[in-house]
C-alpha cells in the first residue's frame, strides 16, 4: 500500500495510540482525535502525524472536522468508554439499582454516537471516491454478555448490530466497513488490579500489538461486515458471515 491518510478516533492511548503508531510505522499519514489534549498532541508530535481535538459523541464536531478533511483512505473509529470506573470486576452487579443517567449518555455517546456519527461524516466522501476502509473497535462485548457493565454490553452489541447492517451497502459503493473483536485489553480502561482479577479466572489478558494485528487483518482482508475475534492464546479468527433466509 502507498501512503495513505488514516484516521484513528480515541488515539491518545491504548489501543488508538498502538494502531496510530504502527500506521505511522509503515509510512502513513496519521492523524488522531481524542479529547485529552496533552496526550494526543504528545504522540502526534512523537510520530510527526497529526492531532485534533474531537468530541466523538457530538455531530457539531464531526461536520465540522469532516468538513476540513480530504477523504481518509482508513478510518479506525475506536474511541470507547466503560460505564464506571471497572469494566471488569465491578463489585455491584445488580441490575439497575445505582442506575447513573449521565454514565449511560456518556458511554452511548462515545460508544454508538462516536461510530454513528463518524459514520455519517466520514463514509459519503470515501463513496464519492469509491474506495476505502473503515474498521470499528467493537468488543467480545458485542458478542458475549458482560454482566458487570450491561450499559457497555449493549453499546458493543449496538456497533456490531450498525457494522454488519451497514456493511453490504458501502461495499456495493467500494467502501469496507467491518469490525474488530477484542478480549479484555492491556490498556487504562483495564486497570492492573482488574488485569490480575481477569487472570485469575483462567484467561490471559491481551496486548495492544495482538489487536493491532487484528486491525491491520481487517484492511488487508477487506470483509464487508467480517467481526475479527482477538482472543488470549487463540488466532485471530473471522466470525462467520451471517445467512438470510
Amino acid at each position: 500500500m502507498s501512503a495513505s491518510r488514516i484516521l484513528v478516533t480515541g488515539g491518545a492511548s491504548g489501543i488508538g495510540a498502538a494502531i496510530a503508531r504502527h500506521w505511522s510505522n509503515l509510512g502513513h499519514n496519521v492523524t488522531i482525535t481524542d479529547v485529552n489534549d496533552t496526550a494526543g498532541a504528545a504522540l502526534a508530535a512523537e510520530f510527526g502525524g497529526t492531532y485534533t481535538r474531537l468530541d466523538v459523541r457530538s455531530d457539531d464536531e464531526w461536520r465540522a472536522f469532516a468538513s476540513a478533511q480530504e477523504p481518509f483512505d482508513v478510518v479506525f473509529l475506536n474511541a470507547g468508554v466503560a460505564t464506571g470506573d471497572l469494566i471488569f470486576g465491578n463489585p455491584d452487579t445488580s441490575p439497575f439499582t445505582s442506575f447513573d443517567v449521565a454514565a449511560y449518555r456518556r458511554t452511548v455517546g462515545v460508544n454508538v454516537d462516536g461510530v454513528v456519527f463518524g459514520i455519517a461524516h466520514l463514509a459519503p466522501g470515501m463513496v464519492a471516491r469509491g474506495s476505502g476502509d473503515i474498521v470499528v473497535t467493537a468488543s467480545m462485548a458485542s458478542i458475549y454478555p458482560i454482566p458487570p457493565d450491561p450499559i457497555y454490553g449493549l453499546s458493543k452489541h449496538a456497533v456490531s448490530g450498525f457494522v454488519k447492517s451497514l456493511a453490504p451497502a458501502l461495499h456495493e459503493r467500494g467502501v469496507c466497513l467491518s469490525a474488530i473483536c477484542p478480549f479484555f485489553v492491556d490498556t487504562p480502561l483495564v486497570p492492573k488490579e482488574q488485569q490480575a482479577q481477569i487472570r485469575e479466572t483462567g484467561f490471559d489478558v491481551l496486548t495492544v500489538d495482538q489487536v493491532v494485528e487484528a486491525a491491520q487483518m481487517a484492511v488487508a482482508e477487506r470483509a464487508p461486515g467480517a467481526h475479527w475475534v482477538v482472543f488470549p492464546g487463540a488466532p485471530i479468527s473471522r466470525l462467520p458471515e451471517p445467512t438470510l433466509g
